[in-house]
C-alpha cells in the first residue's frame, strides 16, 4: 500500500492594496517551501494572487513593509480548512480562496460569503 497525500488543487491566496493613494508604496515577497514568489510592489486597489494544489502540510508566508516603521512577516496559508490555523471565525470553513486586505490600520482576512454575493472581511492583525 502506498502513502499517497491527497492534494487540494484549485486554492488560492489573494493579496489586496487596500493602503491610502497617498502613502507610501506597499512592497511584499511571499514564499513556500518549493515556491519564491518574489518581491512585489502592487498599486494601490490591484489584487495580486496565486493558485496551487495544497496538502496539509503547505504553508506560504509573506513579508511585508510599508513606510519607514512598518513591516510585519505571517503565514497567509497553512491550513486546509480555514486558510490558515487560527482562521476560524475569519473564513468559512473550507474555504479555497483565502482573501487578505492590506489598509493603514492593518491586515484583514476574509471569504466570498455566497449569501451576500461579497467578500467579507474581519480584522487580523495590526501593523
Amino acid at each position: 500500500m502506498h502513502n499517497i497525500q491527497a492534494a487540494y488543487c484549485g486554492r488560492q491566496v489573494h493579496i489586496l492594496n487596500n493602503l491610502p493613494v497617498t502613502s507610501p508604496q506597499l512592497e511584499f515577497h511571499c514564499a513556500s517551501g518549493d515556491d519564491d514568489l518574489g518581491h512585489n510592489f502592487p498599486a494601490v486597489g490591484t489584487d495580486f494572487h496565486w493558485k496551487f494544489c495544497a496538502t496539509k502540510y503547505t504553508l506560504f508566508f509573506c513579508h511585508f513593509w510599508w513606510g519607514q516603521n512598518n513591516n510585519q512577516v505571517f503565514d497567509v496559508f497553512n491550513d486546509l480548512h480555514y486558510c490558515i490555523h487560527d482562521g476560524n471565525g475569519y473564513v468559512q470553513e473550507y474555504t479555497s480562496e483565502c482573501m487578505w486586505k492590506v489598509q493603514a490600520d492593518g491586515f484583514y482576512l476574509g471569504y466570498f460569503n455566497q449569501d451576500v454575493g461579497k467578500v467579507l472581511y474581519t480584522k487580523y492583525r495590526d501593523w
